[in-house]
C-alpha cells in the first residue's frame, strides 16, 4: 500500500508545480459543495432549534382543554397536571380580541394569565424590555415589542380592547333577514381599557406582533366568562422532549379533557422543517457529485497520460488491485483535502454570517433575513457534528467512487500494449 500511496501522491503533483491545476479545481469543487452543505444544514438546524425553543416558551409544554368549551373547575386540572409529573400548571384565557386605535381595529391575541404562576415558566423576566415587573394587576397589560412599535405605544399609555362576542350582544339578527340593535338599540357593551405597564420581546416576530398579556380576571370580564374559569390549563414538565408517560397519565386522570403537547399542536410545522432539511441535503449533494465527475474526468486523462508507466508497473509484477488502488487513492485524497477545506470554510461562513449578511444587505439595499417573513430577529445556525460527519463522509465516498472507472480502465491495460503506447 505504501507504493500505491507514493505513486498516487506523485501523480497528483506534477514536476513543475506543487499541485496540478486540474486537481486544484477538483478540490475547490469539493470544498464548495461541502461548505454549502454545512452552511445550509446548520442554518436549517438552527432555524428548527430556535423555532422549537420559541414554541416551547410561548405555548407551554402541554395544553389541557375541553375542546371549544370553557373550563369552569380549574383547580382539579392543575392538581392532575402536577400529579402526572408536571412541575407547574396555570390557567389561561387565550382568545382573539380587537385592539382599537382611533377608528382602526386590529385583531390581536389576548392571553389572560396569573402572572405569579407563569412568570418563571415562560421566562418573562428575561424578555421584559420595558416596565418594572410582570405583576399584571387588574387594569394592566403587557404588550409584545412589535405590537408596541407598530401602534406607537409606550409604558403608561392606555389601550382599548373589544371582544367580538361582547360586540355581538349589541346586535340582533332577525329570522327573516336584517339586523337591529339589541333591546331596541338600548344595550351598549363598553370595551375594556387597560394601562400598558410593560413591553416584552420573545424574539419571535409573530408572537411579539400580536400578543397582549393581561390579568386573567380582566380577560374573563372582557370575554364574558365567569371569574375563575379558563380556556385552557397550561402545564410545564421537566423534559419537554419526553412527555409520553406524563401525557398518558394525564389523559387517564382527565378522561373528559383533551391533552395536547406543543409537538402535536405544531406537528405540521415541525414536519415541514424536517422534510426541508432532508430535501436540502438531497439537492445540494449534487454539487459534490459534480465535483466527483470532475475528479473522474481528471483521472481518466491521467490514465491515458500514464499508460506506459502503468504498463511498466504491471510488467514489474504489479497486480490489478495495486494499479486500481493508485487511482482510487487519488480520488480519496482529493475528497479528503476538499472536505477538510470545505468544513473549515463552511464553519467560518457560519460564524461570520451576520457580518456577511450586513455587507450583502448594504450592497443590495434590502434585508436578506426580514423578521416579518421568517419570524426571528436574526439568522439562526447550529453546527451539528453528526451532520458535518455525514456530509464529509458522503463527499469522500463520492470522490473515491469517482476514481472507480479510471481505476478499472488502468487495471485492464495489457502490459505489452501499454509499453508500446505512444
Amino acid at each position: 500500500m505504501r507504493t500505491e500511496l507514493f505513486l498516487a501522491l506523485r501523480y497528483l503533483r506534477p514536476r513543475r508545480s506543487a499541485v496540478s491545476i486540474i486537481t486544484l479545481i477538483s478540490m475547490i469543487g469539493v470544498m464548495l459543495g461541502v461548505a454549502v452543505l454545512i452552511v445550509v444544514l446548520s442554518v436549517m438546524t438552527g432555524f428548527t432549534d430556535i423555532m422549537k425553543e420559541k414554541l416551547i416558551q410561548t405555548q407551554a409544554h402541554l395544553h389541557v382543554t375541553h375542546g371549544r368549551y370553557i373550563i369552569y373547575d380549574v383547580p382539579p386540572i392543575e392538581e392532575a397536571v402536577r400529579k402526572a409529573g408536571g412541575v407547574n400548571a396555570a390557567p389561561v384565557i387565550v382568545m382573539p380580541a380587537l385592539l382599537q386605535n382611533g377608528t382602526r381595529f386590529d385583531p390581536k391575541l389576548v392571553m389572560g394569565v396569573d402572572s405569579a404562576k407563569i412568570r418563571s415558566a415562560m421566562k418573562i423576566d428575561s424578555v421584559l424590555r420595558e416596565g418594572g415587573s410582570f405583576d399584571l394587576a387588574p387594569g394592566e397589560a403587557v404588550l409584545g415589542s412589535r405590537l408596541a412599535l407598530q401602534q406607537g405605544l409606550r409604558v403608561g399609555d392606555k389601550i382599548v380592547l373589544h371582544s367580538s362576542a361582547r360586540l355581538a350582544e349589541m346586535i340582533q339578527v332577525r329570522p327573516g333577514g336584517g339586523v337591529s340593535g339589541a333591546d331596541g338599540g338600548q344595550k351598549i357593551v363598553l370595551p375594556t381599557e387597560l394601562t400598558v405597564t410593560g413591553i416584552v420581546n420573545f424574539g419571535k416576530y409573530d408572537f411579539d406582533r400580536d400578543i397582549i398579556f393581561m390579568n386573567i380576571d380582566d380577560a374573563a370580564e372582557l370575554f364574558g366568562f365567569p371569574w375563575g374559569s379558563a380556556t385552557a390549563v397550561y402545564g410545564w414538565v421537566p423534559d419537554p422532549f419526553d412527555m409520553n408517560q406524563i401525557t398518558t397519565n394525564l389523559a387517564e386522570a382527565l378522561p373528559g379533557s383533551q391533552v395536547e403537547t406543543w409537538q402535536t399542536l405544531n406537528a405540521q410545522l415541525l414536519g415541514v422543517l424536517a422534510v426541508e432539511k432532508n430535501m436540502m441535503f438531497f439537492l445540494l449533494i449534487f454539487i459534490v457529485l459534480v465535483a466527483a465527475f470532475s475528479i473522474a474526468n481528471t483521472l481518466i486523462t491521467s490514465v491515458y497520460q500514464k499508460t506506459r508507466e502503468i504498463g511498466l508497473i504491471k510488467a514489474l509484477g504489479g497486480g490489478r488491485w495495486q494499479v486500481m488502488n493508485i487511482f482510487m487513492l487519488q480520488g480519496l485524497m482529493v475528497g479528503v483535502a476538499g472536505s477538510l477545506a470545505g468544513t473549515i470554510f463552511g464553519c467560518l461562513v457560519i460564524y461570520g454570517r451576520h457580518g456577511i449578511m450586513h455587507v450583502v444587505s448594504k450592497i443590495t439595499g434590502r434585508p436578506l433575513f426580514p423578521p416579518e417573513m421568517y419570524f426571528f430577529n436574526e439568522l439562526p445556525a447550529h453546527i451539528v457534528p453528526g451532520d458535518v460527519l455525514i456530509v464529509v463522509l458522503s463527499a469522500i465516498a463520492l470522490c473515491t467512487a469517482g476514481g472507480i472507472v479510471p481505476a478499472l480502465r488502468a487495471a485492464k491495460l495489457d502490459p505489452a500494449r501499454a509499453l508500446r503506447y505512444e
